[in-house]
């Protein structure tokens, strides 16, 4: 069981108490769900530092609720050996069953879905590169033996620099496995056959997904013509088939992204063209 405990720091005018978890000291509260709580932290060495460059996941919900403490040590452990600079990195964890949390570097940016819904449309090659590499991170988390189970934009963070972090692996299942649960995920981006939630995990289950998030990229962008479109579209058809064995997997998709990115950026910014 982690350690938790109360740390108090006086101010000039205050005391100011700082709830400890194994060795970390938490701060300011980002997000409270029915399941999770998610905080600031630092360590808990560092008393008085202004830095806080962690984020700490609890699991929420009544005493005695499975879930919510189910979804942090799945987290743990399909983030468990996966080193992938398009996924989110476990740096400490507790496994308790009464208490389970993670640690997680503190991500600079916004969620995908902050820039779906931005009035400001993106050029095609750079709405290309951010799915790319959400696919680049699922090639890794499928290669090592699991499904993410949740792939929205809310789960990608986009940093200053562009660079995409896929997050919350709380819905991870391992591939070929049957959950017996009831449906995890967000039916508008889920397969059909994950929705019965009874079919065993397989990546293509991501790819519908995926494929459904570049079909949304695709009504955001800033207009381009139909040969440039067409072969983007295609791919989307691909991903979304109602058969699963006919989706490409993860690698295929990246490739297939990255070939794309390049031709679509060589019309931008081709002889007697500015670069957008």
């Amino acid at each position: 069981m982690p350690h938790v405990s109360s740390h108090q720091a006086s101010s000039e005018n205050t005391d100011i108490i700082a709830e400890i978890v194994g060795i970390w000291r938490l701060g300011e509260s980002l997000h409270q769900s029915s399941t999770a709580t998610l905080s600031l932290a630092q360590p808990a060495d560092a008393v008085g530092s202004p830095r806080w460059d962690y984020v700490i996941k609890r699991a929420a919900g009544e005493p005695g609720e499975l879930e919510p403490r189910q979804q942090i040590l799945r987290f743990i452990a399909a983030a468990a050996g996966i080193e992938h600079p398009n996924l989110v990195p476990v740096l400490d964890a507790s496994t308790t069953a009464s208490a389970p949390y993670l640690v997680m570097p503190r991500l600079e940016g916004a969620s995908m879905e902050s820039h779906l819904l931005s009035d400001a449309r993106k050029q095609l090659p750079v709405a290309l590169w951010l799915v790319r590499q959400i696919a680049q991170g699922l090639e890794a988390l499928h290669e090592s033996g699991w499904i993410h189970g949740d792939i929205k934009p809310a789960n990608a963070i986009v940093g200053p620099s562009g660079h995409v972090t896929l997050v919350d692996l709380g819905f991870a299942t391992r591939i070929h496995t049957v959950a017996k649960h009831h449906y995890r995920g967000t039916p508008a981006y889920s397969a059909p056959e994950a929705l019965s939630g009874e079919m065993a995990a397989i990546p293509a289950m991501d790819i519908f997904s995926l494929g459904r998030l570049l079909w949304q990229w695709m009504t955001r962008t800033q207009p381009a013509s139909q040969e440039v479109l067409e072969p983007v579209a295609d791919l989307v058809q691909e991903m979304i088939c109602p058969d699963a064995d006919v989706r490409p997997t993860a690698g295929d998709v990246s490739n297939r992204l990255l070939r794309l990115e390049i031709e679509t950026l060589g019309r931008h910014i081709g002889p007697g063209r500015a670069a957008a």
